[in-house]
């Protein structure tokens, strides 16, 4: 957290996503006139507990420049994350098209900075390689996802913004606050007597650093500059090691040969095409998984003053939420 803020209005899309809880929660603390983006009732009260008004609409209206207001500074959160997707229309539609209205709209407004909620994965570095803001994207995409962040943070660095434009550009978020996505993974690992893994590197941002990330971003980034939020990157293998040294979990997982786990993401393909809902697994999650990510995040902490969380905590801080949340039975040693 960050002593003062130096601005009074802010408007927040996404405010009720897993990034976008925390950097509300954040931001009730100072005293500011905060807004945010909602489209039902259950958002309305989430907000209204945060000490900020509900405006009720969608990323893809015609009108976001009235429901934006006077506010001075924006946090464009919204976003849609799917893999193995039958349709994944809306979610092109929802992270470009919304980005780009969002943007137009702001350019309407009195807005004097917009942090962007990106993704570490348009950085697209090569297998193996440790991803930076200067890598060259390797000109093809693990995913559908992938593929939709990258258009649209390269639509919102092209378009002509009258304001300052920072990107942030998380890895994996993970941490207390976190069971969907990724974190299932983290999860089935901890329940299961003889888990499956896969042989890679992982790259994780707490929740909190995220959360910090953002605000820094907003006070302390340059314009037109991304900044990739990466607590650590470990391979899985140590991240293994790390658990069984700081708690009582033991087990060994048996880790897949990267052909076989191809072969299991066909067959995800094969039942997405014949049933009308999204396997669990397919050939663009496989790629990810088998691909890995190591993001270096250190501009952020050079630039912005963000301090990590280093993975030992992360590790604590995160065994100890599960076990509250009594998703797991696992005890620090």
């Amino acid at each position: 957290m960050v002593s003062s803020f130096p601005y009074r209005k802010v408007f927040l899309t996404g405010s009720t996503g897993v990034v976008g809880k925390k950097i509300i929660e954040n931001l009730s603390k100072y005293n500011l006139q905060v807004s945010a983006l909602v489209r039902d009732e259950d958002g309305k009260k989430f907000v209204e507990q945060h000490k900020a008004k509900a405006v009720f609409g969608d990323v893809l209206d015609d009108n976001l420049h009235e429901k934006i207001s006077d506010a001075e500074l924006i946090f464009h959160i919204a976003g849609v994350n799917k893999m193995c997707s039958r349709d994944p229309s809306k979610m092109f539609n929802v992270n470009i098209k919304g980005t780009e209205n969002m943007i137009n709209a702001a350019n309407k407004t009195r807005v004097e900075a917009f942090v962007y909620t990106s993704s570490a994965v348009t950085i697209g570095e090569k297998i193996g390689a440790l991803g930076q803001e200067s890598t060259v994207h390797r000109g093809n995409f693990l995913s559908k996802y992938e593929e939709s962040k990258y258009l649209a943070e390269e639509k919102a660095f092209g378009m002509r913004k009258d304001y300052k434009f920072i990107s942030i550009n998380p890895s994996s978020v993970q941490g207390p606050g976190r069971t969907s996505g990724t974190a299932k993974i983290l999860k089935y690992v901890l329940n299961s007597s003889f888990p499956f893994m896969i042989d890679n590197n992982i790259s994780v941002v707490d929740i909190d650093d995220c959360a910090n990330g953002h605000i820094l971003g907003a006070i302390k980034g340059k314009n037109n500059h991304r900044y990739i939020l990466n607590s650590f990157h470990v391979p899985s293998k140590e991240l293994i090691n790390k658990l069984k040294d700081l708690t009582d979990w033991k087990k060994d997982p048996i880790f897949l040969p990267k052909p076989l786990i191809r072969q299991i993401g066909y067959l995800g393909d094969m039942y997405k095409l014949i049933s009308k809902s999204n396997p669990l697994v397919c050939s663009e999650s496989v790629r990810v998984l088998a691909h890995g990510h190591k993001y270096d995040g250190s501009k952020a902490k050079r630039d912005l003053g963000l301090n990590y969380k280093s993975v030992d905590q992360f590790i604590v801080d995160t065994i100890q939420w599960l076990n509250e949340q009594e998703l797991i039975k696992v005890k620090v040693e």
